[in-house]
């Protein structure tokens, strides 16, 4: 079976599973992780992890879209309105899911620097799947607002606080002078970020130069596509987040092109292919087997991070006045963890291979629980809150 084989496997099965799922009430992207699951190593086997390892290269771009969107939240009219509320709820709620689970690991026996590493990683809320639910409820008001610069800001934070993490454990294992090991250590961190803030808001300035001399439909799509493409690139080869890149071309690009609106109107449309490519691989890249492994550990993960993720987010948000009956479902909407903490792992492996196992296990069973729970609990939140306003199909043209 070739790469354009696999590639139709993939999209026929996550048309079906998103009609199917429309009738138990359940998210489409709910259904394109379970096609995964399906027709991934777990279960038939059509896609094998050699067929995966070839099409990760349009989960990357998908994942790069998928940020590029998110960064319109930085638009400075919105964050001068909402921007201390979602910095204080994503800061409440990253913090308290990270200490609950670095305390919880601990207290359990792991070392301290696994400890700290998964308190690091438990505090991703997967963009991509909670973003994908927003969209599909076509969902409009304050908790999507909220919900939505809550995750764009919540990636950064858990970058950062991994990067943190990962200098601390380098620098406590180097027998170098303080000196060299300092800045051995933190350098990456460093560039990590402000790298890809740069390449970022470069690509975007180029963008928004180009978006004020394009007007087909056609002309649009090549535009962006192309400065996400390259964005991602680039920052892969410059050793660079491409999540933060990505972002800042979005942000940078909606703060100063006019027809910025019209561009990611245009990107929404047409992007749905490539959405369900990235969240069928998602669930073929799940191995079901590890939720028998989940044991103790990934109990303390996954019930300390939940409660973190609920507690942490109601506090921030009565702090910053939002409205009573939405915090309990911001809370609830915050499940999701996927792209960044699969990501981080595979740092783990590399930087950290005695680490590793641990970590691993522990993560990926996880994210196989929170995956298929955390864009059912966020379809409900948006649903019970009135935000909820699902498409209506477009009307039939008659042709005469």
């Amino acid at each position: 079976m070739n790469a354009l084989v696999s590639l139709g496997i993939i999209l026929f099965f996550a048309l079906l599973a998103g009609h199917l799922v429309k009738y138990a009430r359940i998210p489409e992207v709910t259904g394109y992780i379970l096609a995964g699951v399906i027709v991934g190593p777990s279960v038939l086997g059509w896609l094998t992890h050699e067929k995966l390892s070839a099409l990760a290269v349009f989960s990357e771009v998908a994942l790069g879209l998928i940020l590029f969107s998110l960064g319109s939240v930085f638009e400075a009219s919105k964050l001068r309105l909402t921007g201390m509320r979602v910095v204080l709820i994503t800061a409440s709620e990253s913090a308290l899911a990270a200490v609950l689970v670095g305390a919880g690991m601990f207290l359990a026996g792991q070392p301290w620097q696994v400890s700290l590493l998964l308190a690091a990683i438990s505090m991703e809320t997967a963009a991509a799947s909670t973003l994908m639910v927003m969209r599909e409820c076509n969902s409009q008001g304050e908790l999507t607002e909220t919900l939505t610069g809550v995750i764009a800001i919540n990636n950064l934070f858990c970058l950062l606080a991994f990067s943190v993490v990962a200098a601390s454990i380098e620098l406590g294992g180097r027998s170098t002078p303080l000196a060299d090991g300092l800045y051995q250590a933190v350098f990456p961190l460093v560039w990590q970020m402000t790298g890809a803030v740069a390449l970022g808001y470069l690509l975007g300035l180029l963008l928004s130069y180009w978006s004020d001399h394009v007007t087909e439909h056609g002309e649009t799509l090549i535009l962006m596509v192309g400065a996400v493409l390259l964005c991602v690139g680039a920052a892969q080869w410059l050793e660079v987040s491409p999540l933060v890149a990505s972002l800042a071309v979005g942000a940078t690009m909606v703060n100063l092109s006019p027809r910025s609106r019209r561009l990611f109107s245009a990107l929404s449309r047409t992007d749905p292919p490539l959405y369900a490519i990235f969240f069928v691989i998602a669930g073929a890249d799940l191995n079901l087997s590890l939720l028998a492994t989940l044991g103790p550990m990934g109990l303390i993960y996954v019930v300390g991070r939940m409660a973190g993720k609920f507690v942490g987010s109601r506090f921030g948000a009565a702090r910053s006045g939002m409205r009573t009956d939405l915090r309990q479902l911001l809370g609830i909407s915050m499940f999701s963890q996927a792209g960044l903490a699969i990501g981080l792992v595979l740092v783990i492996n590399d930087r950290f291979p005695n680490l590793a196992p641990t970590v691993t296990t522990i993560v990926l069973a996880s994210v196989a629980v929170f995956e298929l729970l955390g864009p059912v609990l966020a379809r409900a939140a948006l649903v019970r809150s009135g935000e909820a306003r699902p498409q209506q199909p477009e009307p039939a043209v008659l042709l005469d």
